[in-house]
């Protein structure tokens, strides 16, 4: 059989009674592995030449999301040209972390991302297929899926008490659980940019223009559905919402945990870093602007062009891919587990917060919005309703509106995302130890990544001051 990995070495053949049964990680066996490629190829002679070792892909911190491997899978198949044909897979499956676990009772992004490959990109081929629509397909913007399953999506974790407050039902409710099979895109070119650099302008615009066809693909979607102009298998408008609706699955008091200990961060790397003269301002917008704009951060307010929303855009989540001279052609948009409702802004600011610095967004932030907003308004002129008002004045309005949510966002990512510690959260003070090792960090002079957290972080809170934002 060729070089097969020890796990599904050990697997003992069960007969499938569907791919439905390919639940988890452990499922994931020689026949499983075959018949997945079976369905998808269409050729049901496809028979296994050698499986390789599943090996760990997870960066640091990564765990906080998924646990991710690869694997190579070399076939023979009766319809293709060659005898033989390799297959190469990235494999997610939920965290095994029992506070992150707990968490994601509450937010389910596995679910997120399972919903986003079984049925979103399912929606969005409704639309592409009956329109002409600006741009590449969306699903050409993905990974390929070949097997998607979570216990979520599924209905194997319904609680019958899900009326009652969050905290009496999640004690009791299962732990998010699935598998995620799909085409690792490194194998076609694409490759992830340095996250501790600055995203170069000609990957920024490449990335900032297919973020428009995103958002407005979604837009000229939810128009149409709305209309009855996509047929039947359309979603209501309520349905759309509903499954993106993500923020809003988290309490309140979550989030003002979080601001806590995102103003008490951002407070001292002002200290360690000599800027007080600014330090005064950002307590006041932690300590009270903040709290007035919870409703925004959860998703409560709502705008004309509100859209689908990656929810986690920034450079470690774009694959970029050059041609021969170097030239950055193309991008794939890979982890969905954040997606959510809301301005296409959470996206675009979220961007430039994360993935840039002071001196990017002052040199090229004006002519990048122009860039976005020059391929968002090709699908508003084509498909917005014909008593929708809104214009490039409107859209540079919310985006400054937005600033502060994204400001927010930033200072309480930046630190986790930049980190060179691993932080492996377990326990019922987990969050409290997190905040120990980055604080820790910070504390450093000589480690890089803290000397880079502290840059970008001190850097928005001169922007944002500077510009009356906060």
């Amino acid at each position: 059989m060729g070089r097969v990995s020890r796990l599904l070495q050990a697997s003992q053949y069960q007969a499938l009674v569907g791919l439905q049964d390919i639940r988890t990680l452990a499922h994931l066996n020689q026949e499983a592995i075959r018949d997945i490629l079976r369905a998808k190829t269409g050729d049901q002679q496809l028979e296994l030449d050698s499986v390789g070792e599943l090996e760990d892909m997870s960066g640091t911190n990564d765990a906080f999301n998924s646990s991710i491997c690869s694997m190579e899978v070399t076939v023979k198949m009766e319809k293709a040209d060659d005898a033989k044909k390799t297959f190469y897979f990235v494999i997610k499956s939920p965290p095994k972390s029992s506070f992150i676990k707990m968490t994601h009772k509450i937010t389910r992004p596995f679910l997120n991302e399972v919903t986003w490959y079984l049925d979103l990109l399912g929606q969005m081929a409704l639309l592409e297929s009956s329109q002409a629509v600006p741009g590449p397909p969306l699903h050409s913007q993905c990974p390929v899926v070949y097997h998607a399953h979570s216990n979520y999506y599924s209905g194997e974790a319904a609680t019958s008490c899900s009326a009652c407050p969050w905290f009496c039902w999640l004690p009791l409710r299962r732990a998010e659980a699935g598998v995620l099979v799909m085409e690792n895109v490194k194998r076609r070119g694409f490759a992830m940019f340095d996250k501790m650099r600055v995203l170069p302008l000609d990957h920024f615009r490449l990335a900032i223009t297919n973020l428009a066809h995103f958002h407005g693909r979604w837009l000229a979607y939810r128009w149409l559905a709305a209309a009855g102009q996509l047929g039947d298998a359309a979603w209501s408008p309520a349905q759309f919402q509903a499954a993106l609706n993500t923020q809003k699955r988290v309490p309140k008091f979550v989030y003002n945990q979080l601001m806590d200990g995102t103003a008490k961060t951002v407070r001292r790397i002002l200290q360690l870093e000599g800027r007080q003269d600014i330090g005064e301002r950002v307590d006041k917008f932690f300590s009270v602007t903040v709290r007035q704009q919870l409703d925004t951060l959860l998703g409560n307010v709502s705008t004309p062009i509100d859209t689908c929303c990656h929810g986690d855009f920034w450079s470690n989540n774009i694959m970029f891919k050059s041609d021969s001279e170097g030239k950055v052609v193309d991008t794939v948009i890979v982890d969905f587990q954040l997606i959510n409702y809301g301005h296409p802004a959470y996206d675009v600011l979220y961007m430039f917060y994360i993935s840039t610095d002071l001196e990017f967004r002052d040199l090229h932030m004006a002519a990048c919005l122009d860039t976005y907003w020059d391929t968002l308004s090709l699908y508003l002129d084509q498909f917005k309703p014909k008593d929708l008002v809104y214009d490039k004045a409107a859209f540079l309005a919310h985006i400054q509106e937005y600033k502060t949510v994204a400001f927010v966002l930033a200072t309480t990512l930046l630190p986790n995302v930049l980190s060179g510690s691993q932080l492996d959260p377990d326990g019922f003070l987990a969050l409290r130890e997190m905040q120990r090792k980055q604080a820790a960090e910070l504390e450093d002079p000589a480690n890089p990544n803290s000397k880079e957290i502290k840059r970008r972080v001190v850097g928005l809170c001169e922007e944002l001051t500077r510009d009356n934002i906060i």
